[in-house]
């Protein structure tokens, strides 16, 4: 066999046709798993290309082909043996892209995606011989359906003449790619930070885009068999269920490659390098399963993504790791300005792996370091790992040597995703985000809290604003705080609030790991926490009492961390007997707001003092753009 690399309009320009054979399972694609990923990446692609006019090839997968005979002067004809799935979507999201372009009046570029999707009329034999792709038989009437569809709306009608094919997954696959094709040709998907960015961008210019991705920006590795190779071997050898290779060996085994084919090197030489700078990853820890953020991935395989991101300056997908890494090697250059100096050669890159490496492990293991533990036990509610990249990037330029520095930074991001957390602003665009503070931060020469601060204080719009006291005002007298974050959110600003609360008389205690948040009027308190008098006048003054009592409970003042267990009874019991309960079973610093006076009565108006109090001390917890890089 012999494997290539090839972009889609290479694999698919030429007369062909690929044929899925009849043994191959339907296509049984869906968008949960397969095509939203899959349009991920794609629209990855696009957004760069758009912004930049660049945009590195992607790997989507591999295919494996087998060449059957055919008669002289007919179309070449291909078995798909394995990646079918993935072969079959690529054509619909080509038809998808024709029709697009057709109903956009680009015909130039429509007649170029059709010679993607069917050969030459001059060159066809046979009706088969239309098409480059032939999927398998159950698919194969829903497949040419929309194929000679010219649109959304003749699919529509030609739906109505065979109804049955309206559940198939392939037409499914074509709905599904057309929204998103027309929805970012119109802007509709861009971001918002991008607004005034691509502002004077045409439908021109996004379709020119979206087929300069096609021609270059998206490949497959294509395996080619040959009449000796034993298919259905191959086949199983492929999708056997065994122990799949990490990313990271993968880099492993092509970094010692390259490091034995250096002139002069020697077994020993190689055999150093590993025990000094690799060996470590090898082990237990470097490999086990974890999560961070929403990513569930060995340990090794998470810093590599994260390091690839702080040293490219943009975005790595954690399905394309190795060739991601491999394409960084390949490019490196050396910059002496830089930050961080690039690695060239294969021992420099095993190295700062390394290197980088023990930087990681600190994030795990941040001893004597409280400033950098706190921050990472308060990232775990924020639930991003999407900030890793830039504090590799802030630790290997500061540390060990200005750690007052470095530790003003985890402050300065602190606030920003706390505050961001209370508002409950969408962390979509974290990515990108933190990944061009490295490139903002290194263009002033230092990196510097009040650089970080600057930069954040620039971002505009739900997915990058740095939230004003004006937001956290909002946020915490206007809507409810429990219910609208989820719990460990709220819990951990209320660890924040009682830590702060603490007093230079009290016992320095560690922070119990299963605390309860407690509502000091008891969402249940219709039975022994009564309204007063003046809201029962009328049915109307008494319902819009009880709604606003119903709101307030869920706030900030009425909400309380407990470390024991409250009998139910308790929790509902009226002021009078839970106060005093509280008191004496709670030992955390919340709890000493209800010692004072404020606390006699606890109805919508103390709720309000409270929630007061605690505001203002927010503002000192997490400051705004404007003071937290001095706090």
């Amino acid at each position: 066999m012999d494997a290539f690399t090839k972009q889609l309009e290479t694999l698919f320009d030429p007369n062909v046709l690929y044929q899925v054979p009849l043994f191959q399972r339907p296509y049984v694609w869906d968008e949960k798993e397969n095509w939203e990923p899959l349009w991920e990446d794609i629209q990855s692609l696009l957004d760069r290309r758009l912004r930049t006019g660049k945009a590195h090839p992607h790997f989507l997968g591999a295919i494996v082909l087998e060449q059957v005979p055919h008669p002289a002067g007919s179309i070449e004809t291909r078995l798909v043996i394995d990646g079918q799935q993935r072969f079959t979507t690529l054509q619909v999201f080509l038809m998808a892209a024709r029709n697009l372009c057709a109903a956009k009046g680009a015909s130039k570029y429509a007649a170029r995606f059709a010679g993607l999707v069917e050969n030459d009329e001059d060159r066809i034999e046979s009706e088969d011989e239309k098409y480059k792709l032939l999927p398998t038989n159950s698919d194969r009437a829903a497949f040419q359906l929309f194929h000679e569809a010219a649109s959304d709306s003749a699919l529509d009608l030609s739906l109505k003449a065979q109804p049955e094919l309206r559940d198939s997954n392939i037409i499914g696959a074509y709905r599904y790619f057309s929204r998103r094709l027309a929805d970012w040709v119109e802007g509709k998907l861009d971001d918002d930070s991008d607004t005034e960015e691509l502002s004077e961008k045409t439908v021109e210019d996004r379709i020119e885009s979206l087929w300069q991705v096609v021609k270059n920006g998206l490949q497959l590795v294509v395996i080619n068999l040959t009449s000796g190779d034993e298919t259905q071997v191959i086949f199983e050898t492929l999708n056997a269920r065994g122990t799949e290779l990490l990313p990271a060996d993968l880099i492993k085994n092509y970094l010692f490659r390259k490091a034995a084919r250096i002139e002069g090197a020697t077994e020993k030489d190689v055999e150093k390098l590993y025990a000094k700078h690799w060996e470590r990853f090898d082990s237990k820890f470097w490999r086990e399963t974890v999560q961070q953020g929403r990513i569930l991935r060995p340990r090794i395989d998470l810093f590599i993504n994260h390091y690839l991101s702080m040293m490219t300056r943009d975005e790595v997908k954690s399905t394309h790791l190795f060739n991601a890494y491999k394409s960084f090697v390949e490019e490196a250059e050396a910059d002496p300005s830089a930050s961080i100096p690039m690695p060239t050669t294969p021992a420099e890159h095993i190295a700062h792996l390394a290197k980088l490496g023990d930087v990681f492990l600190a994030f795990y293991e941040p001893k004597g370091h409280d400033a950098l533990a706190l921050f990472l036990r308060r990232l775990e509610a924020v639930d991003t790992a999407t900030v890793y990249p830039f504090l590799l990037y802030a630790h290997a330029v500061l540390m060990p040597d200005n750690q007052e520095e470095f530790d003003k930074i985890l402050g300065v991001l602190e606030s920003f995703l706390m505050r961001r957390l209370i508002t409950n602003y969408t962390p979509k665009n974290y990515n990108r985000l933190f990944v061009d503070l490295i490139k903002a931060v290194e263009k002033t020469g230092g990196v510097s809290a009040a650089a970080v601060a600057d930069y954040l204080a620039k971002g505009t719009g739900e997915s990058t604003k740095f939230p004003s006291d004006a937001d956290l005002l909002t946020a915490i007298f206007e809507q409810e705080l429990y219910g609208r974050l989820a719990q460990k959110k709220v819990r951990a600003v209320l660890e924040a609030l009682d830590a702060y609360s603490m007093s230079s008389k009290s016992e320095a205690v560690a922070m119990p790991t299963k605390l309860t948040i407690e509502h000091v009027m008891p969402q249940t308190w219709l039975t022994r926490w009564p309204l007063p008098d003046e809201a029962k006048v009328d049915p109307m003054t008494e319902q819009k009492a009880m709604v606003r009592r119903s709101v307030m409970l869920n706030t900030l003042g009425n909400l309380t961390l407990i470390t024991g267990k409250f009998n139910s009874s308790l929790q509902n019991a009226a002021w009078a007997n839970k106060r005093p309960e509280l008191l004496k079973y709670s030992k955390m610093n919340l709890t000493r707001y209800f010692h004072g006076k404020e606390a006699d009565d606890w109805d919508e108006t103390a709720i309000r003092a409270r929630t007061e109090s605690l505001f203002a001390q927010l503002l000192r917890i997490w400051p705004d753009a404007s003071k937290v890089a001095s706090a």
